[in-house]
């Protein structure tokens, strides 16, 4: 009797990761939650500190705050203004990357749109890319 395997075409169809998703289980990860302020922010962008609201961030904040994380609970892959967002200040998390990169790579990016790359605007102090990837491939950034 032949076995059926309905579930092996699913799981060719599932994607590795998506943008925001924690990477690992490693217990030494640090994520905090922040209130969003001025613009929705997409899971896996960089957000800095609002600077006029304590305990809220922002794109095109103040320096580097984290990395938004995924919560599928959210509606369109993103937190709103004025919601709690899950932001990763240590550990491994997926984002899409803007620019070609190499693992062992310095990871920045763009304060005013939160996007992540090699070569960009701000540089995130001690981080680097676990993996290789062009424009639009999910890649792992390690922070420290």
């Amino acid at each position: 009797m032949p076995i059926q395997d309905a579930f092996g075409a699913a799981v060719d169809a599932m994607p590795l990761a998506l943008p925001g998703m924690i990477a690992e289980g490693q217990q030494v990860k640090d994520v905090v939650s922040k209130r969003v302020t001025t613009a929705p922010v997409a899971f896996g962008l960089a957000v800095g500190r609002d600077g006029v609201i304590d305990g809220a961030v922002k794109l095109d904040g103040t320096g580097f705050e984290g990395i938004a994380i995924i919560d599928k609970t959210r509606v369109g892959d993103e937190y709103i203004v004025g919601e709690m967002a899950g932001i990763l200040r240590k550990g491994t998390v997926w984002v899409t990357a803007s620019t070609a990169v190499d693992p062992g790579d310095a990871v920045t990016f763009n304060a005013a749109t939160g996007v992540i790359g090699d070569g960009l605007a701000t540089t995130i102090a001690g981080a680097k890319f676990e993996t290789s990837g062009e424009i639009g491939d999910l890649v792992r950034v390690y922070l420290p």
